[in-house]
């Protein structure tokens, strides 16, 4: 099996941006993208290493979206931007192992047990019974969707759909603004599983049990193990013997019978965990456990087996209510003591499994990555170490996806992909301030300033956005027009912007207060760039600034139409 290993891209293979577009007046006001690549110093940062423990006060040079120099008397280069990071902390960047971000069939967030979800439109052949799928071929990101995600520290995602016997072969992707195929860092990375069948949720059809589902998946190791020795006798040049008939989905399983690739199993009771581990001792499977919710009910099965622990945490009305009411046996009218207790159980499951040696990475199981690092918080206040927390999010999860010599940790030679925040990234106060991802850096904006939202606080009506907005880009290239046209729903508002670039839908809208912040994602030179909006709304007046990836600021202003 092939697989691509895509390393930063040099300075020569950047885009050229078409200068008709908003995006392109916001470059020009800013300078040029190579302003925010380059060459990089950060300097007085208190560097979390991660595998080499904490420099209080070092140095991190990148060049070409590589550390090239990491440590407290380093020497800056003549030709780097040097940043001062006094008061910060620079952490690796984090890596979730449990996305579906950029897939058109994305379902029901991983790791949580819950009612089978409605069945997709069915594909070519049967959805969730294709082992031979590689998902970077069919990887469509959203711009917002990257940026959402990459501001809270998150910077590559594994890709995979979340239902299904045989998935398809992930792939791992970083959140660059113009993230898609040709920037993938690895594919395949593993076949994912799981014990959901066509028959719960996907058409009817078989296989539509659980039993069915086991039956399927080890029938068609066995056949996968058959194809492969009758491979092999053919390619050896035995005579007289017929070439094999082609079959892409056996054909897809050989390397996972004979140990070549992983699979990622996903198993979340203890139950689902012990019937993985079965069926992986049968066939000789290198196998990973995903979800492993229930993973503290079965340590004698994860012994010596990596997990990729989910902390998709239910919400306060969940825990005996629905989501595991398979734990501890509680009616969903049970008392608040219950509720505790079972959370207790669910928030200190990553630290169990760490207790009893067990090696693990933390995921987010589908949920947003603000709730991804307040739950892994939530886990460190139930037991588990910080700092292991911090390397379950970074240097395991880089070696399980086989990337722990290029990701996971700050080290010369390795991918520049750091977190800039104010504290330590899993402190209760830390805030995230900038984002480089293959070198490159992100600047996070926050939702709506902080003003505006002791305002709302305090009684502030809401500002109302609705309606079709006439706004103007300024840079020193000319005024670049746009047309907004928004429909409210209390504090968060849809619709579309029209510009020189096209229309584009607008993404998280939100208004706090006075205060407006929104994105669009368009398209420049064949690469998807979004574009941050930050403003003030007072009456029928709008002002405030565009902000675009990496390239920097530019005001705008607009007032809306009668």
């Amino acid at each position: 099996m092939l697989s691509i290993i895509l390393l930063p891209e040099s300075p020569a293979m950047r885009f050229v941006t078409p200068g008709a577009a908003i995006a392109a007046a916001i470059v020009a006001a800013s300078g040029s993208a190579s302003a925010q690549e380059g060459t990089w110093a950060l300097t007085n940062a208190r560097i979390e290493t991660v595998t080499h423990g904490v420099i209080e006060r070092g140095t991190i040079v990148i060049r070409d979206g590589l550390i090239v120099a990491v440590g407290p008397s380093v020497t800056v280069p003549s030709d780097a931007r040097v940043v001062d990071l006094t008061s910060k902390t620079v952490s690796p960047g984090l890596i979730d192992l449990t996305s579906t971000m950029g897939l058109a069939n994305a379902t029901q967030p991983a790791g949580r047990v819950a009612a089978p979800a409605p069945a997709p439109t069915p594909a070519a052949g049967p959805i969730g019974l294709e082992p031979d799928r590689t998902i970077a071929d069919e990887l469509k990101l959203s711009g917002a969707e990257v940026k959402s995600t990459r501001d809270v520290g998150i910077t590559a995602v594994l890709v995979a759909p979340n239902r299904g016997a045989f998935r398809g072969m992930s792939a791992l992707v970083p959140l660059r603004d113009s993230a898609g195929t040709s920037r993938v860092l690895r594919s395949p990375v593993a076949l994912h599983m799981g014990f959901q069948g066509v028959g719960s949720g996907f058409g009817g059809d078989y296989p539509g049990t659980l039993l069915g589902v086991i039956a399927y998946e080890r029938q068609a190791f066995y056949d996968a193990q058959r194809l492969g020795l009758m491979l092999d006798r053919y390619r050896a040049g035995q005579r007289g013997m017929a070439r094999p008939e082609y079959d892409a989905r056996l054909t897809a399983l050989v390397p996972v019978v004979r140990g070549a690739m992983p699979v990622f199993f996903d198993a979340n009771n203890e139950n689902e965990i012990r019937r993985a581990v079965r069926e992986a001792k049968e066939f000789d499977l290198k196998l990973v456990i995903t979800g492993a919710t229930e993973g503290f009910r079965a340590l004698d099965a994860l012994a010596g087996r990596p997990v990729v622990v989910s902390v998709n945490f239910p919400k306060s009305n969940e825990v005996t209510g629905w989501t595991y009411h398979w734990m501890m046996q509680h009616a969903p009218n049970d008392s608040a003591a219950a509720d505790r207790a079972a959370r207790s159980l669910i928030e200190g499951n990553a630290a169990t499994l760490h207790r009893a040696g067990v090696k693990l990475a933390l995921a987010s199981g589908g949920t947003r990555g603000s709730d991804f690092l307040s739950n892994v918080r939530k886990a460190v206040t139930a037991g588990l170490p910080r700092d292991v927390a911090l390397q379950a999010m970074t240097i395991r999860a880089a070696e399980l996806v086989g990337m722990g010599e290029a990701l996971g940790s700050i080290e010369a030679g390795k991918i520049a992909n750091l977190v800039v925040s104010d504290g330590s990234l899993l402190g209760d106060s830390a805030r995230v301030r900038w984002v480089f991802v293959d070198g490159v850096r992100y600047e996070v904006t926050a939702p709506a300033p902080a003003a505006a939202r002791a305002a709302a606080a305090g009684g502030v009506a809401t500002a109302q956005v609705a309606g079709t907005w006439s706004l103007t880009i300024n840079s020193p290239q000319g005024a670049q027009d746009a047309t907004l046209v928004a429909a409210q729903d209390g504090t968060n508002f849809s619709g579309t912007m029209t510009s020189a670039a096209g229309t584009a839908p607008v993404a998280d809208g939100q208004v706090v207060g006075k205060a407006v912040t929104w994105t669009i994602s368009i398209t420049m030179g064949g690469q998807s760039v979004t574009i941050s909006f930050t403003g003030e709304v007072d009456g029928n007046r709008m002002t405030g600034s565009a902000q675009i990836g990496s390239f920097g600021t530019a005001p705008f202003s607009g007032d809306r139409k009668p």
